[in-house]
């Protein structure tokens, strides 16, 4: 198997998760930390836990002014995006990502997960007050779960446990 540079192997693919509650994300995300994996893609664990946690606090705290194009694509981007995420179905590997989203690349496991445990607590809360999205408009607050919910599975993908997770399964 080789390796480039970012750690990305070119021999795995991205596996198929079928995440439904944000205890299954934090039980996934536990679990990769605990055994190891491989990367298919350019982003680490700590890095996913860092852009997930960052887009999650964004709905909640107000995103950076969108590019001037953002209201024309929004149509498009519901039809297109929105209705597969709230179906949570698979999309390409590549979507673009917003810079002010972009992790650290030195983002570090066991730092990134507490990060990602409060943002979990902060969307699932029932007076959360989530803001406008910047691509797709209003949501409405379960809406705004499943993207995140979707979000989440959809990086975790692209992580290959490097071995079972016996703890996780006792």
């Amino acid at each position: 198997m080789s390796f480039h540079r970012n750690g990305a192997s070119d021999k795995l693919s991205r596996r198929e998760l079928h995440l439904e509650t944000f205890e299954d994300v934090l039980k996934e995300a536990r679990s990769l930390s605990r055994v190891g994996y491989h990367r298919v893609a350019k982003w680490s664990l700590g890095q996913i836990c860092d852009h997930v946690s960052m887009f999650m606090n964004a709905s909640l705290d107000g995103f950076p002014p969108a590019p001037f194009y953002a209201s024309l694509i929004r149509p498009f981007a519901r039809m297109m995006y929105l209705s597969k995420m709230l179906r949570n179905e698979r999309m390409p590997a590549k979507l673009p990502t917003l810079k002010t989203l972009t992790p650290d690349e030195w983002a570090a496991d066991d730092v990134a997960m507490p990060r990602l445990e409060a943002a979990i607590a902060r969307v699932q809360d029932p007076n959360a007050q989530f803001v406008a999205s910047p691509i797709f408009g209003e949501l409405t607050d379960e809406q705004w779960r499943k993207v995140h919910l979707w979000h989440c599975q959809h990086h975790l993908e692209f992580l290959i446990p490097a071995a079972r997770d016996v703890t996780a399964e006792g």
